[in-house]
């Protein structure tokens, strides 16, 4: 944990550089984008099924429940923001909590559903809207995991935050972004490094110039990525490398994937590059800190 006071903007101006390195990375994905790449008004479309299967991989509480868990209380009324496959709605139900999960994807809150039929009698509300444009009363708890790299404008989604918790924000980020490790194959197969988005220093340090001093917590190192088979890892490095899911493409990518990464004999794949740390960034509302 870091004495919030240690942290100040110093002379540069952390929400122009957080556009700009948005701004370069997209431009480089774009430009690398094949023509033939399937795309759509929703982007998690072709993927939100696969992202929940990866996801519940992830046994439950994970570190960051871990950490969020002794905030909540029973009764207590929880935002996830940009809540995906609603990986975290059943623990927040476990924990005794009003759950409103905020996802703008179709695709995704079909996922959410899927959880939430699981919990019968479970308070959970599935809001279709995105951030900070949604309007939603006040809740105790505000949250966003891995959310904020996707946002070029991030004032308005940390002031909205701000506004609207009444006890804690909380944003978990990378230190670097959680697919770091898939960046060498992209350079392997671009012949140029991929850039970097901002992430949980550059999120801090804008905290700091809109004059939020945030908690710091480095989370326990995560797990190896891992995908069940090689067939998924080709698709998924696809998506990321910004490809199509043919089958010229798939042929390139399964020999860049065996020699860069571990396919084990159990026919799932390791990718050998360090996760980078989870990041919890948290704070007291302004109601709390004006109190």
């Amino acid at each position: 944990m870091t004495d919030p006071t240690s942290w100040a903007p110093g002379q540069y101006d952390w929400l122009q550089i957080w556009r700009d390195m948005y701004d370069r990375e997209r431009a480089q994905g774009e430009a690398a984008t094949h023509p033939d790449m399937q795309r759509s008004s929703d982007q998690y479309a072709h993927i939100a099924a696969r992202y929940a299967a990866n996801v519940k991989r992830t046994p439950q509480p994970d570190a960051f429940m871990r950490w969020l868990t002794p905030l909540l209380r029973p009764g207590m009324t929880v935002l996830d923001i940009g809540a995906g496959s609603g990986r975290y709605v059943a623990p927040l139900v476990a924990a005794g909590c009003r759950v409103v999960a905020l996802e703008h994807s179709a695709a995704m809150r079909g996922q959410i559903d899927v959880v939430r039929a699981g919990l019968p009698g479970a308070d959970v509300t599935v809001v279709d809207a995105s951030w900070p444009t949604a309007t939603i009363p006040p809740c105790e708890v505000v949250f966003a995991t891995h959310v904020l790299y996707a946002v070029r404008e991030i004032e308005p989604f940390l002031r909205a935050m701000d506004a609207q918790a009444t006890e804690r924000c909380v944003l978990l980020l990378g230190a670097r972004h959680p697919t770091t490790p898939v960046l060498p194959l992209w350079e392997a197969f671009h012949g140029s490094p991929r850039l970097p988005l901002p992430a949980a220093y550059e999120c801090i340090a804008a905290l700091a110039q809109l004059g939020i001093g945030a908690d710091v917590t480095v989370l326990p190192a995560a797990a190896a990525m891992t995908y069940p088979t090689l067939a998924d890892a080709v698709d998924d490095v696809c998506y990321r490398l910004r490809l199509p899911w043919d089958d010229a493409h798939r042929a390139v990518i399964a020999p860049l994937i065996d020699k860069h990464w571990v396919v084990q004999p159990d026919g799932s794949v390791t990718v050998p590059v360090p996760v980078p740390p989870n990041v919890v960034v948290s704070w007291q509302p302004q109601r709390l800190r004006q109190a």
